[in-house]
């Protein structure tokens, strides 16, 4: 009897130690959308010979306005720490402040939920770290709160459907002035601010003063000790505003050199990507080896300065500082080395950044036309925001194999820049052993952004005004027939360019037409 409880033992020990080689991940969402969930697990299956990722159920995290169960998402988080993920070869935290300690993205702009009750929610995530010590690494992201410029409740406090673009200007000229003391800029600011309810205007401004708050304790009292890196982000934001205000005060306080955070701090446009930079940083942190090199190449070069649409900085300022926050080292394309990444930017030739959801025009792609196989090649396609540009995926899917190559064009500049650019870190640590799940993550890409975003929803939207009468943010009324028109515009789409993927359960995930949902099954 004792050689066989001695040979169990063994064999128990040998498992763990096999189970042990694998690194966990254990990834907390900006919300429950397919845009910043599900992309995040679909881009992992490119490292799952590596990696393990764990995510709570969906049912303790945000839906829409209903916010998660802070307390058993802080259960399960502290479950999967102590079971799994600390006894791996390496255990990283990719964590969303905006669902762990707001309840959520939509939850951190509508909640009342005191600095107080916040605070201790963010001590408890700094409790796990002193518990586990130095093999849990926490890795956070929170965003900058948007100030979008129109009316429309739909993700907003109430008041928004009615005081929104107020409240956006007034922010605007308020920031203006403070920024150019411009005495015009604070009589706008004035003229504004009478128009908007008080009781509006400070609910707002508490708000945001608690959001900040919470960030700067984050940054001032907690990140040198206890966590990894953080990535701050800024959602729809313009030149000026109260959210750039913020954003300078806090590069101010990262920038201190008596906190020491500076290298450990991104901050930059963007939100429904970050979770995407945040694994490839751990990726690229896994392999202990010099970061990724990238160069950058424009289509057009007299735009590449200019400032997309939602955003308050620079394309080209947005695309270093996105390189940064992938993990990834810039090089300038007078040094003559051959970059790890190639990112091939297919910009806008236009005064302004143009919405693909007006007429599309071929352009000249030539100068994109790169011909190596020493780089990684990403295609940035941010010609238009709120979807790709038609001709251009065409033009890629006509002159390359699919899968060997990184593609992005949706929502913000922001969005695209993040998702690419991880994606092509991944691929050059991964793309000899993870090309058919790249070909699948770039059919998402291209049936998401090409499709459905610069495309179908133009079609369904049309449907919507003409014919249904339905609204675009209550397509639950007839969930069942929109779902099977976008699935019968996907199929034909996604089998002109390969029939190794099976489209299926198409799905809305806020039933409006924004957001689209699907899956890739292999043929």
């Amino acid at each position: 009897m004792h050689w066989i409880r001695l040979f169990l033992v063994t064999i128990i020990c040998l498992v763990a130690v096999e189970a042990s080689t694998q690194s966990t991940i254990v990834f907390i969402p900006l919300d429950e959308r397919f845009t910043t969930r599900s992309i995040v697990l679909n881009l992992a299956r490119l490292i799952q010979n590596d990696f393990d990722i764990l995510t709570p159920p969906m049912e303790i995290i945000s839906r829409w306005k209903q916010p998660a169960d802070t307390d058993r998402l802080f259960q399960w988080l502290h479950e999967q720490i102590s079971t799994t993920c600390i006894t791996s070869s390496s255990c990283a935290l990719l964590i969303s402040t905006e669902q762990l300690i707001y309840g959520g993205l939509i939850n951190s702009r509508l909640s009342n939920t005191s600095f107080d009750e916040l605070n201790l929610r963010l001590r408890t995530l700094v409790g796990f770290k002193q518990e586990f010590g130095v093999k849990l690494k926490i890795y956070l992201s929170s965003v900058i709160m948007r100030i979008p410029a129109y009316n429309e409740d739909f993700e907003e406090p109430d008041y928004w459907a009615t005081y929104g673009r107020l409240i956006y200007l007034w922010s605007f000229y308020t920031d203006r002035y403070l920024v150019l003391h411009n005495p015009a800029d604070e009589e706008q600011a004035k003229i504004l601010e009478k128009q908007i309810p008080q009781d509006i205007l400070r609910e707002f401004v508490w708000r945001r003063a608690r959001n900040y708050n919470l960030t700067y304790t984050l940054l001032n009292d907690y990140t040198q000790a206890y966590f990894e890196h953080i990535w701050l982000t800024l959602d729809d934001n313009a030149e000026y505003g109260l959210n750039k205000a913020e954003e300078r005060k806090l590069i101010q306080l990262i920038n201190n050199p008596s906190l020491n955070i500076s290298s450990k701090v991104n901050i930059y446009p963007g939100a429904d990507e970050v979770s995407l930079a945040i694994l490839s940083q751990i990726v690229v942190s896994n392999k202990q080896t010099a970061k990724p090199t990238f160069k950058v190449r424009y289509r057009n070069i007299t735009t590449q300065n200019y400032i997309p649409n939602y955003e308050g900085a620079p394309l080209n300022e947005s695309v270093l500082k996105q390189i940064t926050a992938v993990g990834g080292h810039y090089i300038e394309d007078a040094n003559e080395s051959i970059p790890d990444i190639l990112v091939l930017v297919n910009n806008w030739s236009t005064e302004t950044q143009q919405e693909a959801t007006g007429l599309q025009t071929c352009e000249d792609y030539s100068p994109l036309d790169a011909k190596t196989n020493q780089s990684v090649i990403v295609y940035a396609d941010v010609r238009y925001s709120n979807g790709g540009d038609r001709c251009f995926s065409q033009w890629i899917t006509n002159r390359t194999v699919l899968g060997a190559y990184a593609y992005a064009g949706w929502n913000t500049n922001g969005n695209t820049l993040g998702t690419c650019l991880s994606n092509g870190v991944l691929l050059k640590y991964y793309g000899n052993v993870s090309l058919k799940e790249n070909r699948r993550f770039t059919m998402y890409r291209f049936i998401e952004d090409v499709q459905y975003q610069a495309n179908l929803r133009q079609v369904l939207s049309s449907y919507l005004i003409n014919v249904s009468l339905d609204p675009s943010d209550k397509l639950n009324s007839d969930l069942a027939f929109y779902e099977t028109f976008t699935d019968k515009g996907f199929v034909p789409y996604a089998d002109r360019i390969t029939k190794e993927f099976q489209v299926t359960n198409v799905f809305y995930p806020w039933n409006r037409t924004f957001e689209i949902g699907f899956h890739l099954l292999d043929n």
